[in-house]
């Protein structure tokens, strides 16, 4: 996981490979996830794998962020307040969008906001 997350800023950025892995493993331990640094993806569950989405993400030089449909990324994801907080402890100055349109599909439907497949 350390080198999924680190590789984005050795690409773009041409960062040394042990820089790119230090700043990867302090944002895994911000979220309590310094543990699966040397992990590998069959090893870890859907939750720690879409915190490696995410801050993979955080990694890059975009200021925005886009979250797609949660729901679908985290296994048995009661509520959103997960996310939420590790989105806070990771004390990101992006803009972090959360679309939760396919788990609405049909609150939204027949409304002037429908959605179309």
């Amino acid at each position: 996981m350390l080198e999924n997350i680190a590789l984005i800023k050795e690409v773009h950025e041409h960062l040394p490979t042990k820089e790119a892995q230090e700043q990867a493993k302090e944002l895994l331990e911000k979220i309590d996830l310094g543990n699966i640094a040397l992990y590998r993806l069959n090893q870890c569950d859907s939750f720690e794998i879409f915190c490696v989405s995410l801050i993979r993400a955080l990694m890059t030089k975009e200021m925005n962020v886009i979250i797609v449909s949660p729901f679908h990324l985290v296994d048995n994801l009661r509520d959103i307040d997960i996310i939420l907080t590790t989105i806070t402890k990771l004390e990101t100055e992006k803009n972090i969008l959360i679309l939760d349109t396919i788990s609405n599909e049909t609150h939204y439907k027949g409304s002037s906001c429908n959605i179309v497949k």
